[in-house]
């Protein structure tokens, strides 16, 4: 496996741990655009296609980060910079690249 197939590997387990205890706790709206954000990233581990990355990139972490700065909630935002920016810090320097010329 590649360091990006890592990567989405850390995303996903990181989110579908926090999906879970979102559902459970009623957090309709933070579980959404968690599943948003994630729905892609399997099929992303072992592909050849930049332009899925580049789009994970922009427009399902884009949306997701749009969705948390318009709720205000500040259990996401504590939970985003703890868990997932450290993981999209790695991904953009893999991405790098790709993000660059795209």
């Amino acid at each position: 496996m590649s360091v990006l197939d890592h990567l989405y590997v850390r995303l996903l387990h990181h989110g579908l741990v926090k999906l879970r205890d979102l559902v459970a706790s009623g957090e309709d709206r933070w579980a959404l655009a968690t599943a948003e954000m994630l729905h892609n990233a399997p099929s992303l581990t072992g592909e050849s296609n930049e332009r899925r990355h580049a789009y994970f990139w922009r427009s399902e972490r884009g949306a997701y980060l749009e969705w948390l700065i318009s709720s205000g909630n500040e259990d996401a935002a504590s939970y985003t910079r703890t868990f997932y920016e450290p993981i999209w810090r790695e991904m953009e320097i893999e991405l790098g690249d790709l993000l660059a010329r795209d």
